[in-house]
């Protein structure tokens, strides 16, 4: 047979109607089992799919929810990502992924593409750049539910669920005081975003109650990425006054940092302390010591995905709402335990590995 295969191929081929086709391929109880059975066999063999449009338009649901992200090179949104996915196929619902690259008009079409596309609704993190608020505008108009995940726009009325940044980078510089280092700088996220401005407050805070002077040209506000590590260590390489330890907004820029001190200035890789936000999925193998924020990316990517599927499924019950969830304090010098759920070794906290018996 040529062409696309409709319900009505199927009905004159069996010679019933069209109706107990379309039931029978949805498991109706009105339709006998060797009847569907019957069914289910001719759609394969005749190779026919079924118009997702069609099925969306008659009963204003598509199972489909359009996932919009800035990167999927880092292992962040990649973690996040297959979490969503994992999840929203348990729930019976697929994705469409959207990578906005860090721009915001793209991050506008893409939320305006999947709109047409009737998805149910919509989990978000927002790019670096200032905002397109025409495109949530539309969003709310059209009733669509959506859920920012890690990057959020503020005051918007819609749902999030983020990660506890300020503390993160807190207790990461907090950490370094301890260890004894006082010249401690930061290579920053663009202040656009709430998470960058989130991880530079609790750095200042941490060195403001730790009693340590703030440096303005140890902090250098950026993006996200690595290019944006190379450049701020060759700009602090440049001045000559190099601090003794650095926390880096993302594990990215950490790999760029890297990358610049190798080439400009390899006397420092055994001097100078970074700390991450964000573990890159290197500590296991990691030989040079690093200490990272491990942020529960597989947690925020399924919670708002549940939190999506809430106000897709309730929506008459749903109130926005908040969630933010912790982080941990991790090193490549700690033990690791195995995650037997997970399937994977996992780094233990710096505060706990040292109490849990039989850690390796």
């Amino acid at each position: 047979m040529s062409g696309r295969v409709r319900l009505v191929d199927i009905a004159e081929r069996l010679h019933i109607t069209k109706v107990s086709v379309s039931k029978a391929l949805r498991n109706h109880p009105d339709i006998s089992r060797e009847t569907r059975e019957l069914v289910k066999k001719a759609a394969a063999e005749m190779g026919y799919s079924p118009n997702m449009v069609a099925r969306s338009l008659s009963s204003h649901r598509s199972n489909t929810v359009g996932v919009v992200v800035p990167k999927i090179s880092h292992t962040f949104f990649a973690s996040a990502i297959e979490a969503i996915q994992q999840e929203a196929t348990h729930r019976g619902y697929g994705i469409v992924l959207a990578v906005s690259n860090e721009n915001a008009a793209l991050e506008r079409q893409h939320i305006d593409r999947l709109l047409s596309m009737r998805v149910d609704g919509l989990l978000v993190s927002v790019s670096m750049q200032a905002p397109d608020l025409s495109a949530y505008e539309r969003v709310r108009t059209m009733r669509v539910p959506l859920v920012f995940f890690d990057r959020r726009l503020e005051n918007l009325g819609f749902s999030s669920v983020t990660i506890d940044d300020r503390q993160g980078a807190y207790d990461a510089v907090k950490h370094l005081v301890g260890l004894g280092y006082t010249r401690i700088g930061h290579f920053a996220g663009s202040s656009h975003v709430e998470i960058g401005r989130r991880r530079t407050e609790g750095y200042r805070a941490a060195l403001e109650e730790s009693g340590i002077p703030f440096n303005p040209d140890w902090l250098i506000e950026g993006g996200f990425d690595e290019a944006h590590g190379y450049a701020a260590f060759q700009r602090l390489h440049e001045t000559g006054n190099i601090p003794d330890a650095i926390l880096t907004v993302s594990f990215p820029v950490y790999l760029g940092l890297r990358a610049a001190m190798l080439k400009h200035a390899p006397r420092l890789v055994d001097r100078l302390r970074i700390v991450t936000f964000g573990e890159g999925g290197l500590n296991e193998i990691s030989t040079y010591p690093h200490i990272c924020v491990r942020q529960p990316a597989r947690d925020l990517g399924q919670q708002a995905l549940q939190l999506l599927l809430e106000a897709v499924e309730r929506p008459d019950q749903f109130e926005p709402r908040d969630v933010q969830l912790r982080t941990d304090l991790i090193s490549s010098e700690d033990t690791f335990v195995l995650n037997e759920e997970a399937g994977e070794w996992r780094a233990m906290p710096l505060d706990a590995a040292a109490h849990t018996p039989g850690a390796r």
